[in-house]
């Protein structure tokens, strides 16, 4: 390189470094480096989404540099990226048809944002009987968001925003009779949860209807029974067995006394059902039910002598002790109590005051009733006179004595402990062994969180530890348990007192559902049981008692209705 060219060079060097120096000098002291402000001018102020308000310099208060759009409020905390004025909203997803009608009046809303679609924190109640249409400008943009009201405001108002097409599974609950959701199952690669509604009408006794919503699209479809239409009445879904009535008066009906749905290994669902669906039951029977055509086959049906005689020529039975009739009925078995293994084999538990406490399982070709682990205080059959004794069943199994029925039931091969049966009996988790029918307590009622689920049972992993998710009862209490630890916590509120919980809020102090969201208005998940998204750990779906699909935000506990 010559000296001219080199001259050149270094001074292309020089004033490119001079004016870098210079931008960055006037960057920093332009007014956007100054300290800022939120400001609120007129009458009402206020830190609401839809009064005026803006960014200012706290030299030029006067001067907005920011003004905050319809919907956002101006705040500034010290918590909030520094303490930097900023206008924001207290929900992230801009997708939402509500996402400029989010929660206003605390800092704390916006300081822990939520990213569901519509954030009930705040909107449980409107300012007058009105709910909320995002598409009409004349609307009071503070009214309740019906997404977030109770049931019976739910079901009685017009939405005006579809949340999922297909029936709306409130029709159950609308007739005159009782109805009851129990547990669910998720199906990974349609990303469908199915639940059961048990209900009685004045023409139908406990029959039921398998349904499923897709968590996706908010769809909603009746995969098998009875839907109660409200313009062309009774409509039939599937095809295939139908189930006894309650009482032998009674005409056949699909789905009698269904209580807990688990995956077969071919993809279909496995149903325990028969009776009433509740408490025992010495007419319980297996359904095998197509999720896509609804079609059910019968699988396995306990002999009953008023209603299934000769069950026991075609399924295998354990007989409750009679010395006169050996063979003559089942024993008792507990509704919502049902699992299955690997092996497509089935495990049912008993609770018969001749036979006493038991785990049993169904070989998977239904010909085999074995019990696996077997306690408790039966008094045989002793008829007193000349008549044959029979004795109770055999003790199986050595470890803890069980007082209560054992309901839910979940299968689990532990790789410590191998193959075992995971059981609730009142608010307790057991472990029934496989190998040898070891009883052992896996979790018990304490001071830091007592309640405990068993419609629905599902084995997780988080950061490296495995929990039972158990959810669904009739106090609405949902818990996931540490295996191995004995530690349970609630899913719809922080833990107390505990120093390493697995799931926990972002507020950095105590939160539950019953502060905010729909969850916190008279909506409840009882029996229906609860899911988390594989996709996104932070996200719950229950089954409200109306039948509508609630998601709860873990980190926020923002709860809405997903589906109606």
């Amino acid at each position: 390189m010559n000296e001219f060219k080199k001259r050149n060079f270094l001074g292309a060097i020089l004033v490119t470094i001079l004016a870098l120096f210079v931008n960055n000098v006037v960057a920093n002291s332009s007014p956007k480096s100054e300290p800022t402000r939120c400001v609120y001018p007129g009458p009402l102020g206020g830190t609401t989404l839809y009064n005026n308000s803006f960014v200012a310099l706290k030299s030029d208060p006067a001067t907005p540099i920011e003004q905050c759009d319809f919907g956002s409020s101006c705040r500034q905390d010290a918590r909030l990226d520094n303490g930097k004025a900023q206008c924001i909203r207290s929900t992230t997803n801009e997708e939402s048809p509500y996402y400029n009608y989010a929660c206003g009046a605390y800092t704390e809303h916006v300081l822990f944002q939520t990213n569901l679609e519509v954030d009930c924190r705040c909107r449980v109640t409107g300012t007058g009987h009105k709910y909320l249409n995002p598409s009409d400008k004349n609307t009071d943009p503070e009214e309740g968001i019906v997404n977030c009201a109770n049931p019976n405001k739910q079901m009685k108002t017009r939405w005006p925003v579809k949340y999922g097409k297909g029936p709306k599974f409130d029709a159950w609950r609308k007739q005159k009779g009782a109805t009851r959701w129990t547990g669910g199952i998720f199906r990974p690669e349609t990303r469908e949860f199915f639940s059961v509604v048990r209900w009685t009408n004045p023409n139908y006794q406990k029959t039921a209807t398998i349904v499923a919503w897709n968590i996706d699209t908010k769809d909603r479809r009746v995969v098998s029974g009875l839907y109660p239409d409200k313009r062309r009445g009774m409509k039939e879904y599937g095809s295939g067995y139908l189930s006894d009535g309650i009482q032998k008066k009674h005409d056949k009906q699909p789905l009698t006394g269904a209580s807990i749905m688990k995956w077969g290994s071919d993809g279909m669902i496995y149903l325990l059902a028969g009776g009433s669906g509740e408490s025992t039951s010495k007419r319980p029977e297996i359904i095998k039910i197509n999720p896509d055509t609804g079609v059910r086959s019968l699988v396995w049906k306990a002999k009953n002598k008023k209603f299934s005689p000769t069950a026991d020529e075609k399924y295998g039975q354990c007989y409750r002790p009679n010395g006169k009739y050996p063979k003559q009925s089942s024993v008792e078995i507990m509704a919502l109590a049902f699992a299955m293994g690997p092996k497509d084999e089935f495990y049912l538990s008993m609770h018969d005051v001749r036979a006493g406490d038991a785990i049993l399982r169904i070989s998977a070709d239904a010909k085999t009733c074995t019990p696996i682990s077997v306690w408790g205080n039966a008094k045989g059959h002793n008829p007193g006179g000349k008549q044959k004794k029979a004795p109770a069943y055999t003790k199986i199994g050595k470890g803890k004595f069980i007082q209560f029925p054992v309901k839910g039931m979940l299968y689990h091969d532990d790789p410590e402990n191998g193959p075992m049966i995971l059981g609730v009996s009142k608010g307790d988790m057991y472990s029934f062994a496989l190998e040898d029918g070891f009883r052992a307590l896996e979790t018990f009622e304490n001071g830091t969180y007592s309640g405990i689920g068993y419609t629905r049972m599902v084995y997780m992993e988080r950061d490296g530890r495995g929990f039972v998710m158990a959810t669904g009862n009739d106090a609405g209490a949902h818990a996931i348990v540490e295996l191995g630890v004995g530690t349970r916590e609630p899913i719809k509120s922080d833990v107390k007192d505990m120093d390493d919980p697995i799931l926990k809020s972002r507020y950095g102090v105590r939160r539950s559902v019953n502060m905010n969201g729909s969850l916190g208005n008279g909506n409840s998940i009882n029996m229906g049981g609860m899911m988390i998204d594989p996709k996104n750990p932070d996200i719950v779906y229950g089954v409200l008692t109306h039948g509508a699909l609630v998601q709860l935000e873990l980190s926020t506990f923002n709860s809405m209705v997903w589906s109606y």
